[in-house]
């Protein structure tokens, strides 16, 4: 059960009215934290966690929740804390975009499912990556003029997934605060970016490379990229091309998978045009006796740039070759470049 600890006081309660999610919500106002992870509460704003799961000795679990969170009105959230169990593959905080509301096509507690696809109501409504691809202790401000937009009474689904290496049982948990901008300060609000590359094949007790190339259809303009690769992985590059492929310049460099790059841009600074684009490229060195491919364990591997935009048309919902249809944001699968 995911519990809201915000600084809402004795008004957080009124979202419990007639329309929205209740049974399933998965949500309890005021009652303590019993997990072990702490993070302080925001002055402004407020403060979730999810239920701690049990992840087995040697095993890979990613688990989803659903909650409902208690702002009356729309929230443009400038800043995103979250504190997770050490050694935390990723965390993500989806919302849920579609009209249903029956706590029945919910689940209740924790789904084991990666990316939380497949569960909840499946009639063709897209969920949104509010928060995604998340170390197990991050801390961020979007800059000046930028937030993200979070429904009243949102629908998300708090998103963890671990992989215990260890010898004993390990509580899976993560707490995370939502943290407003200051009223009248907000131009654009931000959506997020995962752009990659499916055709992953590494050799075993060898190493490769893998080069992908993503163009936009619509202008673009970036606040924040980074990388995600799994454990196997030595690096990756990211760089700004024209229409026609050409280099216009390195923009992120990774070289540890577990702490990749992140950079930040100022509102309007790192503009994409259509045509233009981002070639990435990663790499892995594979130690051990088998090959390793693409997949959504930690065990196997993973080349994206992630990060987040907003579009000219502030709000508009963008889309592309290879991109899945989303509520919010861009999702795209690219080729292997020769």
């Amino acid at each position: 059960m995911t519990t809201y600890t915000g600084s809402d006081g004795p008004h957080a309660g009124r979202w419990l009215r007639a329309g929205c999610l209740l049974a399933a919500a998965s949500l309890t106002i005021g009652t303590p934290a019993h997990g072990r992870i702490r993070m302080h509460k925001p002055r402004r704003g407020f403060q979730m966690r999810m239920v701690p799961f049990m992840v087995p000795p040697g095993a890979d679990r990613e688990g989803c929740e659903v909650a409902v969170t208690p702002n009356d009105h729309p929230v443009d959230v400038s800043a995103f804390q979250l504190k997770t169990t050490p050694g935390t593959h990723h965390f993500v905080v989806w919302e849920y975009l579609g009209d249903d509301r029956n706590p029945a096509d919910f689940w209740d507690g924790v789904a084991y499912v990666p990316g939380c696809t497949g569960i909840g109501p499946q009639n063709g409504a897209n969920n949104a990556n509010l928060f995604g691809m998340l170390s197990g202790h991050s801390k961020f401000r979007f800059p000046a003029g930028v937030a993200v937009r979070l429904a009243p009474h949102a629908i998300v689904y708090p998103n963890l997934h671990f992989h215990n290496y260890s010898d004993n049982p390990v509580a899976g948990e993560a707490v995370f605060n939502f943290i407003p901008a200051r009223k009248g300060t907000v131009r654009h609000h931000a959506q997020a970016f995962t752009v990659g590359a499916v055709p992953i094949d590494i050799p075993a007790d060898g190493s490769t490379t893998l080069t992908g190339e993503w163009h936009t259809t619509a202008p673009i303009n970036f606040v924040q990229l980074s990388t995600h690769q799994h454990r196997r992985g030595t690096g990756v590059t990211v760089n700004k091309v024209d229409s026609a492929g050409n280099d216009m310049g390195q923009l992120v460099v990774t070289s540890n998978w577990d702490h990749p790059t992140v950079r930040w841009f100022q509102a309007g600074t790192m503009r994409l045009n259509p045509g233009e684009g981002l070639r990435f490229t990663c790499a892995w060195r594979n130690p051990d006796d088998h090959p390793v491919h693409f997949g959504v364990t930690t065990e196997d591997e993973m080349c994206f740039v992630t990060g987040y935009f907003y579009p000219d048309d502030d709000g508009a919902t963008l889309s592309g070759p290879g991109c899945f249809p989303q509520g919010a944001g861009l999702e795209c699968f690219v080729t292997k470049q020769p």
